[in-house]
């Protein structure tokens, strides 16, 4: 780095960060296991000068965290702007740094193109998670075009030479996709103004040896829940850069003088543990820094929804005994969902006339709301405020307040289209809406919806507004939650489609997918879960046909995958056989029972050698208790499953080992075989749980089974021998 070089470090529980700069942006030289506090920073830097290969330029520097071409960096810039056909392209340099909460800020400018940057790096001292945010501010007369700027930029260690990322579609998000990091530069960006079924805004980086328990791996999420751009590149240098920011339509990053921009959250951190490991880190940061319930010792109450068992066909007689039946499996929470509101007989018309329909409610939602707390539940309501059916009456009388790009054509989806949030008079409306129905029918939680993607979204003055309606619905949203403390709001986009951590500061819980089939679910589950707790995690036991999938399911097996979560039921009670009424009543019991554990312990995802088997698992932050749920997708490759580490119980501790729940084809499953696990169970040490595993029962596809550790004190390995 050279004599001159200024540089600083930033320490968390087992993490160290260590930044160097000259006269320009600052680079991470170091992201990695925390450094000896004694460590000569100087010395550190100079260890780390970059020699100057053939063929190349005079200057071989690190990447910064605004990579930029005026410095020799040929790559993907971090910063892209021009002011008309001047100043698109510059220098910037360092003009001071200020410490900050657990952090630092770097200021940067450029005088010639008159524009000043800053940078913001914070790691936090508890949960290791580092968080990069950038803003950019025109000091010029004339406009400035800012139409890229990365919230930061990662040059992960060299030994990171795979990419985990995540894919789907409705009904099947969070799918990953592990694959070696190509030379040159890959580019994924999501144009459908939320986070997308097929594009969620984050990754991990990992070793080839990288599984679920062991190995080095870095993850990043941008806090960000409209369009996004993540950049991946592999340069000739062998080094790697990875950008994520936001993906501005036509000219949405134009800045007038004096304006700034200042980028959302990008979150990072890594692990030497494994996915699980990382997947800890960005738990506890959710956990400590982003959810807001309004009372935190609350527990997550058990949902029954009414769509997948009225639709939108609402009465009182049908509404009154699935209130009866939810109380009698144990509900805490009844939420009525779409169908409710003027008009609304199907999905054709009513968004947008947020009134209860005189019809289907010819004295308001109040009497329904009053029964439902007479039965000791809480009151919640789905509203899917963004968007206006062209048959409304809202509508109508504003043909102006959607976004739309005149003269092409406004495309629906889903038979709606998109009103314009930033349109103050628009917000307005909604929110006083939303009041009213808060406050005249004590509503406690809302499933707030958004159900189609953003499509030529301008303004009334035509300029792009993709970005400023996700900031305009922070806005709203912050406003509500200002006004009603004690409210909770789900948020759902047809399932999956706006999961991130910009809207969970603003809300409590997500819809992770529109399928209740619970094969369908594990795998959603799964990728959900490298990124965010399982008590955000909405987790429904839904009918015995699936009709997103049109499979059948047995009902314990569809409770069990449902258990680890967020648990609500989403299916017609009043229908049940009284064996599966009971089997939803036991699920609901043991939930109850169990909740503290998966929403307060360390979460982990079971590693197997059968790709149909996945498993998740919950410990205690004490270590005295454990579970593990396992799901048989498909049928097995092998007659026996395979032998299943149990991670994070203590080693000297001895637990005994029980099953908890299982379908009843497990107990089939085996001919001559009394399970040691079945009645009192098996007791063994945690290192033995951990080293050499546990034999499983024989798995038919679509079974499940629900393990139980419970640590036996004051006792030791002799006495049970």
């Amino acid at each position: 780095m050279g004599s001159q070089a200024a540089n600083c470090r930033l320490d968390g529980r087992d993490t160290t960060l260590v930044f160097a700069w000259t006269d320009g942006p600052p680079a991470l030289l170091y992201h990695g296991t925390r450094l000896p506090q004694e460590l000569d920073l100087a010395h550190f830097s100079e260890s780390r000068t970059r020699p100057v290969p053939h063929a190349g330029l005079d200057v071989n520097a690190a990447i910064s965290l605004v990579p930029e071409a005026g410095r020799g960096f040929l790559g993907y810039p971090g910063l892209r702007g021009r002011r008309k056909r001047a100043d698109w392209d510059g220098l910037l340099t360092m003009n001071g740094t200020q410490a900050i909460e657990n952090g630092i800020q770097f200021r940067l400018a450029d005088g010639p193109r008159q524009i000043a940057v800053t940078v913001d790096c914070h790691l936090d001292p508890e949960t290791d998670v580092a968080v990069f945010r950038s803003r950019i501010k025109n000091q010029g007369e004339q406009e400035f075009d800012a139409n890229w700027l990365s919230s930061g930029t990662l040059v992960p260690m060299a030994s990171l030479t795979q990419a985990v990322t995540f894919h789907g579609r409705w009904c099947a998000e969070f799918e990953t996709l592990r694959q070696d990091i190509q030379p040159g530069l890959t580019v994924k960006e999501n144009r459908r103004g939320r986070t997308s079924h097929d594009s969620f805004p984050g990754l991990i980086l990992a070793s080839p040896s990288t599984d679920q328990n062991s190995g080095e791996c870095l993850g990043a999420h941008l806090g960000w829940s409209g369009n996004h751009r993540i950049v991946i590149e592999r340069l000739a240098t062998g080094d790697t850069q990875v950008q994520l920011g936001v993906l501005f339509e036509g000219g949405e990053g134009q800045l007038k003088s004096g304006e700034i921009y200042c980028t959302p959250a990008l979150y990072v951190a890594r692990s030497q543990d494994g996915f699980n490991g990382l997947s800890h880190k960005f738990h506890d940061h959710v956990r400590r820094r982003l959810l807001r319930f309004p009372d935190p010792d609350k527990p997550r109450p058990v949902i029954v929804n009414t769509w997948e068992a009225l639709y939108f066909d609402h009465n009182w007689q049908d509404l009154s005994q699935l209130v009866d039946a939810a109380k009698t499996v144990g509900a805490e929470r009844f939420v009525l969902d779409d169908g409710w509101f003027r008009g609304r007989a199907d999905d054709r018309a009513g968004l947008g006339d947020w009134f209860a329909d005189a019809d289907k409610y010819p004295t308001g939602l109040k009497p329904l709301a009053d029964y439902v707390r007479q039965n000791g539940m809480e009151f919640g309501l789905w509203v899917e405020p963004e968007m206006v059916n062209p048959a409304s009456q809202l509508l109508r009388d504003h043909p102006d307040w959607i976004l739309s790009l005149p003269p092409y054509p406004t495309l629906e989806g889903r038979n709606q289209l998109v009103l314009d949030l930033s349109n103050g008079d628009v917000v307005s409306y909604l929110f006083a809406c939303l009041s009213d129905l808060i406050s005249e029918n004590g509503i406690a939680y809302l499933k707030w919806d958004m159900n189609r993607d953003l499509v030529l979204p301008g303004n009334a003055e035509g300029y792009a507004s993709a970005c400023k309606q996700t900031t305009a619905l922070y806005e709203l949203l912050d406003r509500i939650r200002l006004t009603f403390p004690d409210l909770e709001i789900e948020s759902c986009a047809s399932g999956g489609g706006r999961v991130d951590y910009g809207i969970l500061e603003r809300t409590h819980r997500f819809w992770p997918s529109d399928s209740n089939d619970a094969v369908e679910r594990a795998a959603v589950q799964a990728g959900f879960s490298y990124f965010f707790p399982p008590e955000v995690m909405g987790a429904h036991i839904g009918p015995q046909w699936s009709h997103t999938s049109g499979r059948g399911l047995d009902a314990t097996f569809r409770a069990l995958v449902a258990g680890c979560g967020h648990l609500g039921i989403e299916a017609d009670l009043r229908s049940l056989s009284e064996a599966d009424r009971t089997t939803l009543a036991q699920a609901v019991a043991r939930y109850k029972k169990d909740r503290n554990l998966w929403h307060c312990g360390r979460f982990y995802r079971v590693e197997t050698a059968d790709p149909a088997l996945t498993g998740f698992a919950a410990i205690s932050c004490d270590q005295n208790r454990g579970q593990m749920i396992l799901i048989q997708t498909a049928r097995p490759r092998a007659s026996l499953a395979p032998i299943v580490p149990i991670n994070g119980l203590a080693p000297d501790k001895l637990y005994r080992v029980t099953i908890t729940a299982q379908t009843t084809s497990l107990k089939n499953a085996s001919r001559q075989f009394e399970n040691p696990l079945s009645a009192a169970g098996l007791v063994l040490q945690g290192a033995v749980l951990a080293n050499a595993g546990l034999m499983l029962p024989v798995f038919y596809a679509q079974s499940a089974l629900l393990l139980s550790f419970d640590a036996i004190l004051h006792e030791t390995v002799g006495s049970h021998q």
